[in-house]
């Protein structure tokens, strides 16, 4: 993985959290999977420099709840956003939080390629590896 950016996938449902990893890997993205964002809080190294893919529901902390502890830990850490049950307080919640995008599963790859180059931007390391 080298110095190369990392996609931090965390998502309690370990068919979604192998599908991303394969995606992301197809894209020339190298990612890292956690069940639980306890389990990434637990294991996160700061010096390490990614953006997190989250699922807002998961059992224990959510993603909401992630984002919020990573705040207040004054961790600046990238988050994209990702659920398949949008409801309306969760999307105000969301609304509150500074994120790099939202996606709603099922996505399009497009769409998370999108979200992922809002991220890359944020790099300084030119173009991202996946074409255009």
């Amino acid at each position: 993985m080298g110095d190369t950016p990392l996609v931090f996938v965390v998502d309690d449902e370990e068919p979604v959290r192998a599908g991303l990893a394969r995606l992301l890997r197809a894209i020339g993205v190298a990612s890292l999977t956690f069940e639980s964002a306890e389990s990434f809080l637990d294991s996160y190294d700061p010096e390490i420099e990614g953006c997190l893919l989250v699922d807002i529901r998961m059992p224990g902390m959510s993603g909401l709840d992630l984002i919020e502890e990573l705040g207040r830990r004054k961790i600046a850490l990238p988050a994209i956003v990702m659920t398949g049950h949008a409801d309306a307080r969760a999307m105000e919640r969301l609304g509150t939080l500074d994120t790099m995008g939202f996606l709603e599963k099922p996505f399009r790859v497009a769409e998370l390629k999108a979200a992922l180059g809002r991220w890359w931007s944020t790099t300084d390391r030119g173009n991202p590896p996946w074409p255009q």
